[in-house]
């Protein structure tokens, strides 16, 4: 049995590498996933285009003989040897954000790139995105007390079967489907169901904790530990950062889901992470709406915790010429939490988020055209054309000018005919093919193909894992 799903693996596989081959374009994502045994494998992922539409295949795990770049390079090539697949046309490659694979110099990158220079490296939008939060959390300590809050809140109950019950009954009542959970893993949206598993079961989570602190039956230790953890829900700024936190990771959660999307493109890509950036800076003003939210959350009215700091005096010898001087005006406690931990989250997430969206934006900005081609003057056109014949010297020659102008005609007659569920650039794709004008437009079919191709995210270990696991459960 084992042989015969041997030679079917190896037919599939080979199957795989044929279209791949018809499609003559790809990109390439790589990546080190420990299994259940946790061992490390390799697992590779090919992305090109089959008939009209790009795709994303999982083709193999590969033996891991080390976490440098140069091991994996090898790996990779020997691969690619085994099979006859070209590198030189490898279009794209994305990995995750760590040096042995993004590394400029010595990264996997840059060893794709020193054999073809055609291989754009696209940083994987969903672990950059990860990233970005993470920074956000890190750049203020109260952030970070209030996640070490929502698992200490999660590790409280579920380490009991007695005290989740009670949780679970208290949820039933309330008809919550929502319930705690962990935020230790690696992956954001776990942050994102537990801030809003607590949002929406503020009251009924207190209301259990106040049951368990007057229960004489509890252990002492275990009411202490009740009494510490409402004693913060009650405090103003956790109503405030569990409003915040659940509207911010809302929209991170759905907008990382749709960066994870086999079919994603480069464009869309940054129009999702560019519209993200903007939500997140729109709240910069909206610091008092959750202050009265996060008000009617705790129940703690607008009192803010009282913190206790030495209070500097001016060195008058030191400082001479601040003799007489007013003292330094002192913020309320409001103003206080707005400027030190409320603010600087935003404005980090949102930096993190811009500093990022530039490595896209650079690749993005070379296919951009596309979009606009009713709106582009021929010399604009023109433009366009030169700057993509510069970068992809191999696959564009001059010709490739004279063909976009005469196609913006084309195209023009078929717009009403443009859906709304695929991007400007698969459609102008899927035009030419259906038409059958690959002929008259054949550098255009070329760039387009060029385009799709290009991977924006990477997370291969986790799909080949999870299709694993549907083949297990089958």
């Amino acid at each position: 049995m084992e042989e015969v799903i041997s030679i079917m693996g190896e037919q599939l596989l080979r199957e795989i590498i044929s279209r791949v081959k018809k499609s003559k374009y790809y990109s390439i994502s790589l990546d080190s996933t420990p299994d259940a045994a946790h061992i490390d494998q390799l697992t590779l992922v090919l992305r090109y285009m089959e008939k009209d539409s790009p795709v994303e295949r999982f083709v193999t795990f590969m033996a891991n003989k080390g976490h440098g770049a140069e091991d994996m390079f090898n790996a990779l090539r020997e691969f690619l040897n085994t099979y006859d697949l070209d590198l030189g046309n490898c279009r794209g490659q994305s990995y995750d954000n760590a040096s042995a694979m993004s590394g400029r110099y010595n990264g996997l990158q840059a060893k794709v790139r020193e054999k073809n220079n055609l291989a754009s490296w696209i940083p994987c939008t969903a672990h950059s995105l990860n990233l970005v939060g993470k920074n956000a959390v890190e750049c203020c300590s109260s952030a970070v007390h209030f996640f070490d809050f929502l698992e200490k809140l999660f590790v409280f109950f579920t380490i009991s079967t007695h005290r989740y019950q009670l949780l679970d009954e208290a949820l039933k009542k309330s008809d919550s489907s929502l319930t705690l959970k962990r935020v230790t893993t690696t992956r954001w949206s776990c942050r994102a169901d537990a801030t809003k598993a607590l949002k929406h079961n503020y009251e009924q989570i207190k209301e259990v904790l106040k049951h368990i602190v007057d229960d004489i039956e509890e252990k002492k230790c275990v009411r202490c530990e009740a009494e510490g953890l409402l004693k913060q829900m009650n405090q103003l700024e956790t109503g405030i950062y569990t409003t915040f936190w659940n509207d911010i990771l809302q929209r991170t959660d759905a907008t990382n889901k749709t960066l994870q999307h086999a079919k994603l493109d480069l464009n869309t890509a940054v129009a999702s992470l560019t519209s993200l950036k903007e939500y997140v800076a729109s709240k910069r003003d909206s610091f008092h709406t959750y202050e009265k939210e996060g008000e009617q959350l705790s129940q703690s009215g607008s009192a803010y915790k009282a913190v206790e700091s030495r209070q500097k005096r001016r060195n008058v010898r030191l400082n001479p010429l601040d003799y007489g001087h007013a003292e330094e005006v002192q913020l309320s406690p409001s103003e206080k939490y707005r400027t030190q931990t409320f603010l600087p989250i935003i404005d980090q997430f949102v930096s993190s988020l811009g500093q990022r969206l530039e490595a896209y934006k650079q690749i993005s900005s070379k296919f951009s055209f596309f979009r606009h081609l009713q709106r582009l003057s021929s010399d604009e056109l023109c433009d366009a054309a030169e700057q993509l014949i510069r970068s992809y010297p191999d696959d564009l020659d001059i010709t490739f000018k004279e063909e976009l102008c005469q196609f913006v005609t084309f195209a023009n007659i078929f717009t009403d005919e443009e859906p709304t569920d695929v991007s400007t650039e698969l459609f102008l794709y899927r035009l030419v093919l259906d038409k059958g004008v690959q002929d008259t437009f054949q550098i255009i079919e070329i760039a387009l193909r060029i385009y799709l191709v290009l991977m924006v995210t990477n997370c291969s270990g986790e799909r080949s894992f999870s299709k694993l696991k549907l083949i297990e459960n089958r």
